[in-house]
C-alpha cells in the first residue's frame, strides 16, 4: 500500500518564485528536451517504484554523459532511451504514455526534484537532479511547477 502510494503522489514543494512569475504553470515541452536539461544538473538519481510488486529501484548517473535516443519496438512502443556511454546506466521511458512533469523542490531531501507521470497521474520515474544545485531556479523558473508533455 505504501509503495502504491508513493508512486501515485506528487511528492514537490511549488518553488518560492511561483507568485512573483505571475503567469500561468502550463509550459510545454518533449520528454527529450526535458532529459536534455537534466544533463547540467547531474548526477542525476532516477527511482522508479514498482506498485504492488514491492520493489523500489534507485540509481545515480552522470547525466552530463547522457546519449537520448528515442527507438520503437517490435510491438511498436516508442522509447526514449537515457544511456551512459559504458552501458551502465541505461533508461528507457515509453514516450506514449508520459504525460506531464511536475517540477520543484522535494519535502524529503530539500534538493530538487522532477516527477515524470502518465496522463492519470500515476508516477513513472522520479528524477533528483544534484542537491545544491540551480536546478528550481533555473529549470521551475523557465518551465513552471507542472509541465506537458509532448510527443
Amino acid at each position: 500500500l505504501l509503495l502504491a502510494t508513493l508512486a501515485t503522489t506528487v511528492a514537490f514543494q511549488p518553488s518560492a518564485s511561483r507568485a512573483a512569475r505571475g503567469r500561468a504553470l502550463a509550459a510545454t515541452t518533449t520528454l527529450q528536451s526535458l532529459l536534455e536539461t537534466m544533463k547540467d544538473y547531474g548526477p542525476v538519481r532516477a527511482i522508479c517504484i514498482l506498485p504492488g510488486a514491492g520493489a523500489i529501484l534507485e540509481a545515480s548517473s552522470d547525466a552530463s554523459q547522457w546519449t537520448l535516443n528515442e527507438s520503437t519496438t517490435p510491438t511498436g512502443k516508442r522509447l526514449l532511451t537515457a544511456a551512459a556511454p559504458d552501458k551502465g546506466f541505461e533508461l528507457h521511458l515509453d514516450v506514449d504514455r508520459v504525460a506531464r512533469a511536475t517540477l520543484g523542490t522535494s519535502p524529503k531531501t530539500g534538493g530538487p526534484i522532477c516527477r515524470i507521470m502518465d496522463a492519470e497521474g500515476a508516477g513513472l520515474l522520479t528524477l533528483l537532479p544534484r542537491k545544491g544545485s540551480s536546478f528550481v531556479a533555473d529549470v521551475v523558473g523557465e518551465l513552471g511547477e507542472e509541465v506537458t508533455l509532448s510527443s
